[in-house]
């Protein structure tokens, strides 16, 4: 039996479930691009998709409304009703179709066409988009739609070109779609259907009427005619219409190259529409995470693991069981402080140009960071998922001079911004600290909101019609939104942890996740903070011990954990010749301190200094911190060195304790058998010479003996005299006699 608080539990989490979906579906309108030929099986998958957004869409959601300054909205004008939820089907023609998308089924597109215009899509606005011409039955479906979008060069018509003949059933067809909606003329479908119809068009008391040559008859009964009926087009043409004719008989109600004008059209900024992937069945979600400093070859890791996973083949060798099924969905886990902006914008622009969104979906899950440069890569992404405290944006790990924005700003704004359908100012603000951004608002109707720089103000076609508003992005600091603080502008959700963002994509299991190689885990693991402290304390314990046991092997030991130390830096980024060559130049002015000069002075300070510099340098990417995150980066730097060091000094407390008490005798007046074998007592008060450097530990000879000494502290050069200070068993303490 289940607890009580586990039904609660249930309950809460189906009510989120259920709540979550359709409050984000009604903000946002979603795509569909379809692929022509509709055919029988490409239908059902569409029509399956068409279905669960609407089932969404129709969901009883009641959502709070911001009360709006002096009785007005955000664009100025009074409060309204909501905007209805909208659905766009985009029909794409291949680059190899050369028919114009022809080979559409009729009973296909007639199923789709009722699913469009029934009761199911009810209070939703459906939309029908052709970048390209298009001819054939798949027409019926953009008819069955509330509006009908074309680019400017685009043709559409001869909707029964793959039939012999036009059958009764077709025409009853095409006119009862038509008249769900009653916008289209009956004459007008029969001209689209029948190239045998002739076209007319004539001037009423009511306006413009168009219908065949029966039709206008009929109409002459109930309406008075301004002038004679005007042959539009005669019987035995092809009703194929010019986007801009078609425009004129309101067969299409706006003009629209690409997205960013067909969304604008419709009163939306270009990045708020999603793209939603029409897979033949249920696909699986896959997971990619992109931790710490960008470099080149974290950016060549996760290209390669999306790459793989996209390829079932791949995973499944993996031994990660995909069956036949492909990725339909991709998590994009980011929580970077930036880097290298080259290697983000090439991680973006993967994302951005190689992935097909009609396919697949990718969403950035930012639950901590992405900053600077790696804020581009989750602008690439089709939507964007922030937690509650993250970060996207602002002072990164580099700060990127004018130079290097200007030469990979063509990058962002010619491409990225392009290919994910976005404005350029807001990315660009996240590595330009020069650059400002306003509000701006197309006066129209409907009013469009979006974010631009005057720069790209001007680049737009309607540029006049843009009123600048208040200042988002100032200049001299770099653009960044807090998750839940302030207006969200690139942001599409919110999620406070990743069993959250599984509900609100409705992900049942958690998906997969692609991990990199074992090598980029070893790297990534040994390159962490903490790994970093523990290979400096280990230098240090490895060369005191060398020191008071002269063999070698620590000394071979620090050396192999200096390596890593600085190649695992070089690897992360953070390190380069600037550190090695800082490192090399303070060990050797402690050489020549400890073997050429006497005493501890310039040199030896000068030395410790420099190889504490270089340690530190290697653990960040900047020399002199110049914004807020390198100022919190020197001071982590600072604390794990500061903390190394008090770990060492703990070290050298225990081990002085324990050698001095194991080196103790317990009892002076009984020496343990073992220490009489190696008892020194006939050397006290005798002077030698030192046969090699006492560092403090060393070797001396006294007359004919060759002893091991230590020294009482001071560093002792080789053929310096010396005197025995103390005996304790086989200890020897000596002293330089100047």
């Amino acid at each position: 039996m289940l607890a009580p608080t586990n039904i609660l539990r249930f309950v809460f989490v189906l009510w989120a479930f259920c709540m979550a979906l359709p409050l984000a579906a009604q903000q946002q309108p979603v795509l569909f691009e379809i692929s022509l030929p509709i055919t029988g099986k490409s239908s059902h998958a569409i029509g399956r998709a068409l279905e669960r957004t609407a089932l969404e869409f129709n969901k009883p959601i009641k959502t709070p409304q911001k009360p709006a300054k002096n009785g007005e909205s955000e664009n100025g004008k009074e409060p309204s009703e909501p905007t209805p939820s909208t659905v766009i089907l985009k029909f794409n023609v291949g680059a190899t179709q050369e028919e114009f998308g022809r080979g559409s089924s009729f009973g296909a597109c007639y199923e789709l066409a009722s699913l469009i215009s029934g009761e199911k899509f009810n209070g939703i606005r459906t939309v029908a988009f052709f970048p390209q011409s298009v001819k054939g039955h798949a027409i019926l479906v953009a008819l069955a739609c509330d509006e009908i979008i074309a680019a400017k060069d685009a043709e559409i018509g001869e909707a029964a070109i793959d039939e012999a003949s036009v059958s009764p059933t077709q025409r009853q067809a095409y006119h009862e779609i038509s008249q769900r909606r009653r916008k289209i003329p009956l004459g007008l479908v029969d001209k689209l259907l029948d190239s045998n119809v002739e076209l007319l068009q004539v001037e009423t008391e009511k306006g413009t009427r168009l219908g065949t040559p029966a039709q206008i008859e009929e109409l002459r009964k109930s309406e008075t005619f301004a002038a004679d009926p005007q042959v539009v087009i005669p019987a035995g043409q092809p009703g194929l219409f010019t986007a801009e004719a078609a425009r004129k008989l309101n067969f299409v109600d706006l003009l629209a190259d690409d997205k960013v004008a067909l969304a604008r059209g419709l009163g939306f900024r270009p990045d708020v529409i999603r793209n939603m992937p029409v897979p033949g069945e249920a696909g699986h979600a896959i997971r990619i995470t992109v931790d710490g400093l960008m470099t080149m070859d974290k950016a060549g890791v996760a290209i390669r693991s999306i790459q793989a996973a996209l390829n079932p083949a791949t995973v499944a060798a993996q031994h990660q069981v995909v069956g036949d099924k492909k990725i339909d969905f991709i998590c994009l886990e980011i929580n970077s402080q930036g880097g290298n902006l080259s290697a983000s914008l090439r991680l973006a622009a993967f994302l951005a140009k190689e992935i097909d969104t009609s396919k697949v979906r990718t969403v950035a899950y930012i639950p901590q960071q992405a900053r600077a440069d790696a804020a581009l890569i989750a602008t690439a992404c089709d939507e964007i998922v922030l937690g509650p405290n993250a970060q996207l944006g602002g002072d990164g790990a580099v700060v990127f001079t004018s130079e290097a924005v200007a030469e990979e700003k063509s990058t962002i704004v010619d491409f990225l911004a392009k290919e994910s359908v976005r404005s350029w100012s807001l990315p660009l603000g996240f590595v330009d600290s020069n650059l400002e951004v306003y509000k701006m608002t197309r006066q129209g109707q409907p009013p469009v909101v979006d974010y631009f720089c005057d720069e790209e103000r001007k680049q737009q076609p309607d540029a006049d019609l843009w009123k600048k508003g208040p200042l988002v992005k100032p200049q001299g600091e770099l653009f960044r939104i807090i998750g839940g603080k302030g207006e969200q502008y690139l942001v599409d959700r919110s999620a406070k942890d990743f069993a959250e963002f599984k509900l609100l994509y409705g992900l049942d299991d958690d998906p997969l996740l692609i991990e990199p190689t074992w090598t980029d885990k070893l790297v990534q693991l040994l390159s962490s903070p903490g790994m970093q402290g523990f290979l400096l304390l280990l230098i240090f314990v490895c060369f005191i011990f060398e020191a008071q046991f002269p063999s070698g092997i620590g000394a071979f030991l620090a050396v192999i954990c200096l390596v890593l130390f600085f190649w695992l830096s070089v690897l992360g980024g953070t390190a380069g010749w600037l550190e090695v060559t800082l490192f090399l130049f303070g060990v050797g002015c402690l050489l020549l301190e400890f073997f050429v000069l006497p005493g501890f002075g310039i040199f030896g300070v000068g030395g410790v200094l420099a190889i504490i510099a270089s340690m530190v340098l290697a653990s960040q990417t900047f020399i002199i911190p110049q914004n807020s995150y390198q100022l919190e980066q020197l001071q982590r730097s600072v604390f794990v060195l500061v903390t190394t060091i008090a770990s060492l000094t703990a070290v050298l407390v225990i081990l002085v304790r324990v050698f001095h008490d194991k080196n103790k005798p317990k009892d002076t007046a009984f020496i343990q058998e073992t220490e009489k074998l190696a008892c020194y007592d006939h050397l006290q008060g005798r002077t030698g010479i030192t046969t090699t450097p006492l560092v403090p530990a060393g070797k001396c000879m006294f007359d004919d003996e060759l002893v091991n000494v230590v020294s009482d502290g001071e560093l002792i050069e080789t053929g310096e005299t010396v005197e025995v200070l103390d005996v304790v068993g086989y200890r020897v303490v000596v002293r330089h006699i100047r």
